[in-house]
């Protein structure tokens, strides 16, 4: 199983990225994010009256979707690029009609929440873009908010299976390690050993891609 490649982009650096590309990133990014996210969603399972967190929403484009079908109430958003929040925002009063979306700027290393307070945690296309230590950071945050038999979801870049997914793999990796900025600080994952050392059990894992969006493992652990 290959080493994540290092990142040296400090939070600063990567809340100012994705603040300043938040208005295009759907462009640029959503396809090639559309099928994991929406595995992601399915395997969530979010039902009516759960409590609800997703870390690093971004534009909100699967916080929209979950909150469509399964509720607004008792379902909170988190991200710490305020750019990403200000789309996130137009999203949710268009598309939900919501005046005042649940949506809170803050740094999941450190959630302001209260400890077993939500039964679900979705996050998708974030840890990948942060150092090592901070994705157990991040992930000991999720542990601690969850409630005892939670579930946490996560999608996330990950290493290429099939010959052409594996190229695409290493035509990033050779481009991230020439320019990670250029890439967001984003680099191929495999998050399994991470959620074990933060203490959950990986339930399931799936793979997408081939050709229908980018190399992507999504992952159910309680």
């Amino acid at each position: 199983m290959p080493d994540p490649l290092p990142n040296t982009l400090d939070p600063a650096r990567l809340q100012q990225i994705y603040s300043r590309t938040a208005a295009f990133y759907d462009t640029v990014a959503g396809e090639h994010q559309a099928r994991a996210k929406e595995r992601a969603i399915d395997l969530l399972a979010r039902q009516h009256g759960e409590r609800m967190m997703e870390v690093g929403c971004g534009t909100g484009w699967a916080f929209s979707r979950v909150i469509a079908s399964t509720g607004v109430e008792d379902a909170v958003a988190v991200d710490v690029a305020p750019g990403m929040l200000h789309v996130a925002r137009q999203r949710l009063q268009e598309e939900a009609g919501l005046c005042c979306p649940p949506l809170m700027l803050a740094d999941a290393r450190a959630l302001p929440f209260a400890e077993a307070s939500f039964d679900c945690v979705l996050t998708t296309y974030t840890l990948e873009v942060l150092p090592e230590a901070d994705i157990l950071r991040v992930l000991a945050e999720c542990h601690r908010i969850l409630r005892p038999g939670g579930r946490l979801v996560v999608a996330d870049l990950t290493e290429g299976e099939g010959e052409g997914d594996r190229a695409i793999t290493e035509e990033w990796k050779r481009g991230y390690l020439a320019d990670p900025e250029y890439f967001s600080g984003a680099r191929p994952l495999v998050l399994t050993p991470f959620l074990e050392r933060s203490g959950f059990h990986v339930q399931a894992r799936h793979y997408s891609g081939h050709g229908q969006g980018w190399p992507s493992e999504v992952i159910l652990a309680r």
